[in-house]
């Protein structure tokens, strides 16, 4: 897979929320494929050393802001004190995506809403 940049006018001050989504999942050596679209979306495509095939992940920035916000608020002070919501929230929302990948079909894409990952049933 090829990595993409964001395109000229997707800096990291318009999309922080994507692109520090797109770190923490290359952190461990994963194949990130990232396709920036309209309404600062993007389309992930995971693959190498996280899962055994490619899945899809789309979401869009505000909505991966408000998941990642809600979630860290709920779970910071029990799970991560040391850390700030956002970055709580960046955490278990990885939980959630791993937790998914090993128990569910995702051969459908997977998509980040404002409350959260979201799976095909």
């Amino acid at each position: 897979m090829v990595t993409r940049s964001a395109p000229r006018g997707y800096g990291l001050s318009v999309l922080p929320f994507i692109e520090e989504l797109l770190r923490r999942l290359r952190m461990d050596g994963a194949v990130v494929d990232a396709e920036y679209g309209g309404n600062r979306s993007v389309q992930i495509r995971l693959g190498g050393r996280r899962v055994d095939h490619e899945v899809t992940l789309w979401t869009k920035e505000p909505d991966l802001e408000a998941a990642v916000t809600a979630l860290g608020r709920d779970c910071r002070d029990m799970l991560w004190p040391d850390h700030t919501v956002e970055s709580a929230g960046f955490n278990l929302l990885l939980v959630h995506l791993d937790e998914v990948i090993a128990t569910r079909d995702t051969t459908a894409p997977l998509r980040i809403t404002a409350t959260g990952l979201q799976w095909p049933v």
